[in-house]
């Protein structure tokens, strides 16, 4: 019998939901869901059962809190949502009430960083930044140890990944697709965005990969984890 930790599992990764309240990066509009759509796949979760994907949000849109929590709690989900704290209490984004809030009805609080930007590039200071001043600030609010970290654009390389274990994060999450278990540190999700088709939501809900996804894959995951590390900017 295999153990909690050697058994994969899909993760899935929401950004925003309904209509955003703030300006967008570039290429950012299409990963935000539809209230109606967002609401359609989270039911399709429920009826997963044991077998539902681990839900996460990115970015700490202010959807997270409005929109995603009541839905959650109405369907007795749970879900991680990385925080970057540099944009906590600016509009369209989670304040620092709502991290609190989120904490406490049983949610887990992860660390996107400060700012939302390629951790591969950092200099020493940007990395005491990302790695541990946003990290002090969302335990402080959750009330708890934060342990799992969640790479901006889901760009990270072996140098990024051995710094976060040194520092002693639990996991770095990604957007490599795939299935994930918790017994390994780099931990694949899989990112839902407007554009998928039925069959494509339903591939990430379950972590199935493709035939024609599966030789992009296994060299963006061998550029990511095996090749030197890029110089700061």
């Amino acid at each position: 019998m295999q153990s909690d930790s050697a058994h994969s599992y899909a993760s899935i990764i929401f950004h925003g939901v309904g209509k955003p309240d703030r300006v967008l990066e570039d290429g950012e509009a299409q990963y935000w869901l539809s209230r109606d759509k967002f609401c359609r796949i989270l039911d399709r979760i429920v009826g997963m059962g044991k077998d539902a994907p681990q839900i996460t949000f990115d970015d700490g849109n202010a959807s997270d809190f409005e929109i995603a929590l009541p839905e959650l709690k109405q369907r007795g989900l749970t879900a991680v949502f990385f925080v970057l704290t540099a944009r906590l209490g600016e509009r369209g984004s989670l304040t620092e009430a709502d991290v609190q809030e989120l904490s406490g009805a049983g949610h887990i609080i992860g660390s996107h960083g400060h700012r939302h930007r390629d951790w591969r590039r950092l200099d020493a200071a940007g990395r005491i930044e990302e790695f541990e001043t946003a990290r002090t600030r969302l335990s402080a609010l959750a009330g708890t140890e934060i342990t799992d970290a969640a790479a901006p654009f889901g760009l990270y390389d072996r140098e990024v990944a051995g710094e976060l274990r040194q520092r002693g994060y639990r996991a770095i999450h990604t957007s490599d697709w795939g299935r994930a278990t918790r017994s390994r540190f780099i931990r694949p999700r899989n990112c839902l965005d407007d554009t998928m088709t039925h069959e494509q939501i339903e591939r990430a809900l379950t972590g199935r990969i493709s035939l024609a996804r599966h030789p992009r894959r296994w060299l963006g995951l061998a550029r990511k984890r095996l090749l030197p590390a890029r110089k700061p900017a």
